[in-house]
Protein backbone atom coordinates (compact mmCIF):
# COMPACT_ATOMS: atom_id res chain seq x y z
CA UNK A 1 0.00 0.00 0.00
CA UNK A 2 1.22 3.48 -0.83
CA UNK A 3 0.13 4.96 2.53
CA UNK A 4 2.16 2.30 4.40
CA UNK A 5 5.33 3.19 2.45
CA UNK A 6 4.72 6.90 2.96
CA UNK A 7 4.28 6.35 6.72
CA UNK A 8 7.42 4.18 6.87
CA UNK A 9 9.42 6.82 5.00
CA UNK A 10 8.21 9.64 7.29
CA UNK A 11 8.92 7.58 10.42
CA UNK A 12 12.40 6.54 9.25
CA UNK A 13 13.08 10.10 8.09
CA UNK A 14 12.38 11.39 11.63
CA UNK A 15 14.40 8.55 13.13
CA UNK A 16 17.43 9.44 11.00
CA UNK A 17 17.06 13.12 11.87
CA UNK A 18 17.04 12.31 15.61
CA UNK A 19 20.09 10.05 15.16
CA UNK A 20 21.97 12.78 13.27
CA UNK A 21 21.18 15.37 15.94
CA UNK A 22 22.27 12.98 18.70
CA UNK A 23 25.57 12.27 16.98
CA UNK A 24 26.11 16.00 16.36
CA UNK A 25 25.36 16.73 20.05
CA UNK A 26 27.78 14.04 21.25
CA UNK A 27 30.51 15.35 18.96
CA UNK A 28 29.92 18.90 20.19
CA UNK A 29 30.05 17.77 23.82
CA UNK A 30 33.33 15.95 23.13
CA UNK A 31 34.79 19.06 21.47
CA UNK A 32 33.71 21.22 24.41
CA UNK A 33 35.37 18.82 26.84
CA UNK A 34 38.63 19.48 25.00
CA UNK A 35 38.20 23.28 24.74
CA UNK A 36 37.00 24.10 28.25
CA UNK A 37 38.18 23.18 31.78
CA UNK A 38 37.00 19.90 33.30
CA UNK A 39 34.71 21.61 35.85
CA UNK A 40 32.50 22.97 33.05
CA UNK A 41 29.31 20.90 33.16
CA UNK A 42 25.71 20.69 34.28
CA UNK A 43 24.27 21.82 37.60
CA UNK A 44 20.96 21.96 39.40
CA UNK A 45 19.62 24.29 42.11
CA UNK A 46 16.71 24.32 44.52
CA UNK A 47 15.87 27.56 46.28
CA UNK A 48 13.38 29.45 48.40
CA UNK A 49 12.25 32.96 47.52
CA UNK A 50 9.64 35.16 49.20
CA UNK A 51 8.20 37.23 46.34
CA UNK A 52 6.93 40.78 46.42
CA UNK A 53 3.97 41.04 44.05
CA UNK A 54 3.02 44.70 43.79
CA UNK A 55 0.13 46.27 41.90
CA UNK A 56 -0.17 50.00 41.13
CA UNK A 57 -1.72 51.80 44.03
CA UNK A 58 0.74 50.33 46.54
CA UNK A 59 -1.11 47.09 47.17
CA UNK A 60 1.41 44.30 47.83
CA UNK A 61 1.24 40.54 48.34
CA UNK A 62 4.09 38.33 49.59
CA UNK A 63 3.68 34.74 48.35
CA UNK A 64 6.47 32.21 49.07
CA UNK A 65 7.97 30.38 46.08
CA UNK A 66 10.31 27.50 45.37
CA UNK A 67 12.68 27.89 42.45
CA UNK A 68 14.26 25.08 40.44
CA UNK A 69 17.13 25.70 38.03
CA UNK A 70 19.00 23.43 35.64
CA UNK A 71 22.08 24.97 34.07
CA UNK A 72 24.95 24.25 31.73
CA UNK A 73 28.36 25.89 31.96
CA UNK A 74 29.38 26.97 28.45
CA UNK A 75 32.53 28.82 29.51
CA UNK A 76 34.20 29.68 32.80
CA UNK A 77 32.42 33.08 32.69
CA UNK A 78 29.09 32.04 31.09
CA UNK A 79 26.27 29.61 31.73
CA UNK A 80 22.79 29.01 30.32
CA UNK A 81 19.92 28.21 32.70
CA UNK A 82 16.33 26.98 32.56
CA UNK A 83 14.22 28.03 35.55
CA UNK A 84 10.85 27.18 37.05
CA UNK A 85 9.39 29.09 40.01
CA UNK A 86 6.17 28.01 41.72
CA UNK A 87 4.15 29.54 44.54
CA UNK A 88 4.10 27.18 47.51
CA UNK A 89 2.27 29.44 49.96
CA UNK A 90 -0.14 32.26 49.05
CA UNK A 91 -0.15 35.49 50.99
CA UNK A 92 -3.83 35.40 51.90
CA UNK A 93 -4.78 38.92 52.78
CA UNK A 94 -8.34 40.08 53.14
CA UNK A 95 -8.05 42.76 50.47
CA UNK A 96 -5.32 41.36 48.20
CA UNK A 97 -4.08 37.83 47.54
CA UNK A 98 -1.48 37.01 44.94
CA UNK A 99 0.59 34.17 43.53
CA UNK A 100 2.98 33.68 40.64
CA UNK A 101 4.42 30.82 38.62
CA UNK A 102 7.27 31.51 36.22
CA UNK A 103 9.42 29.57 33.78
CA UNK A 104 12.14 30.84 31.55
CA UNK A 105 15.63 30.69 30.16
CA UNK A 106 18.55 32.93 31.08
CA UNK A 107 22.10 33.70 30.18
CA UNK A 108 24.30 33.86 33.30
CA UNK A 109 27.48 35.96 33.00
CA UNK A 110 29.75 35.56 36.04
CA UNK A 111 33.11 36.58 37.41
CA UNK A 112 35.24 34.97 40.13
CA UNK A 113 35.88 37.13 43.19
CA UNK A 114 37.96 34.42 44.93
CA UNK A 115 38.68 30.75 44.16
CA UNK A 116 35.35 29.77 45.78
CA UNK A 117 33.07 32.81 45.29
CA UNK A 118 31.47 34.28 42.16
CA UNK A 119 29.43 37.37 41.39
CA UNK A 120 26.83 36.73 38.67
CA UNK A 121 23.92 38.21 36.77
CA UNK A 122 20.92 36.60 35.06
CA UNK A 123 19.42 38.00 31.86
CA UNK A 124 16.61 36.19 30.12
CA UNK A 125 13.02 35.73 29.08
CA UNK A 126 10.41 34.51 31.54
CA UNK A 127 6.83 33.41 31.02
CA UNK A 128 4.82 34.49 34.06
CA UNK A 129 1.38 33.42 35.24
CA UNK A 130 0.36 36.00 37.81
CA UNK A 131 -2.83 35.86 39.84
CA UNK A 132 -3.69 38.96 41.83
CA UNK A 133 -7.13 39.52 43.31
CA UNK A 134 -6.81 43.23 42.49
CA UNK A 135 -6.03 42.80 38.79
CA UNK A 136 -7.09 39.25 37.90
CA UNK A 137 -4.94 36.72 36.04
CA UNK A 138 -2.18 37.57 33.60
CA UNK A 139 -0.10 35.29 31.35
CA UNK A 140 2.78 37.06 29.72
CA UNK A 141 6.36 36.80 28.47
CA UNK A 142 8.78 39.38 29.72
CA UNK A 143 12.49 40.22 30.09
CA UNK A 144 13.77 39.11 33.51
CA UNK A 145 17.01 39.95 35.25
CA UNK A 146 18.87 39.40 38.48
CA UNK A 147 22.16 39.55 40.33
CA UNK A 148 23.68 37.34 43.00
CA UNK A 149 26.60 35.86 44.87
CA UNK A 150 27.54 32.18 44.81
CA UNK A 151 30.08 30.33 46.97
CA UNK A 152 31.34 26.74 46.98
CA UNK A 153 30.87 24.54 50.07
CA UNK A 154 32.63 21.57 48.42
CA UNK A 155 33.82 20.94 44.88
CA UNK A 156 30.25 19.86 43.94
CA UNK A 157 27.93 21.70 46.36
CA UNK A 158 27.44 25.47 46.47
CA UNK A 159 25.15 28.06 48.03
CA UNK A 160 23.72 31.20 46.53
CA UNK A 161 21.88 34.41 47.44
CA UNK A 162 20.33 36.52 44.70
CA UNK A 163 17.77 39.10 43.67
CA UNK A 164 15.45 38.48 40.68
CA UNK A 165 12.99 40.72 38.88
CA UNK A 166 10.61 38.38 37.06
CA UNK A 167 8.09 40.89 35.76
CA UNK A 168 7.66 44.67 35.69
CA UNK A 169 5.00 45.86 33.28
CA UNK A 170 1.36 46.99 33.09
CA UNK A 171 1.35 48.23 36.68
CA UNK A 172 2.48 44.89 38.15
CA UNK A 173 5.90 44.08 39.58
CA UNK A 174 7.08 40.60 40.63
CA UNK A 175 10.48 40.49 42.33
CA UNK A 176 12.24 38.84 45.23
CA UNK A 177 15.38 37.70 46.99
CA UNK A 178 16.29 34.04 47.03
CA UNK A 179 18.47 31.52 48.84
CA UNK A 180 19.51 28.39 46.90
CA UNK A 181 21.61 25.28 47.21
CA UNK A 182 23.12 23.79 44.08
CA UNK A 183 24.96 20.68 42.94
CA UNK A 184 27.42 20.39 40.03
CA UNK A 185 27.35 17.14 38.01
Amino acid sequence: SLSFLKGLFMTSHRFFAVCALTIFGAATAQAQAILYPSDVGYYGEVGYSPIELKVDGGITSHPDTMRFIVGKEIHENWAVEAMYTATVSDDKKTLFAGKTNNFGISLKPKVALTNDTELFARLGMTHSHITASESGEKNTDHFSYGVGLQTKFTSSVYGQVDYMNYYHKDGIRVQGYGVSVGYRF
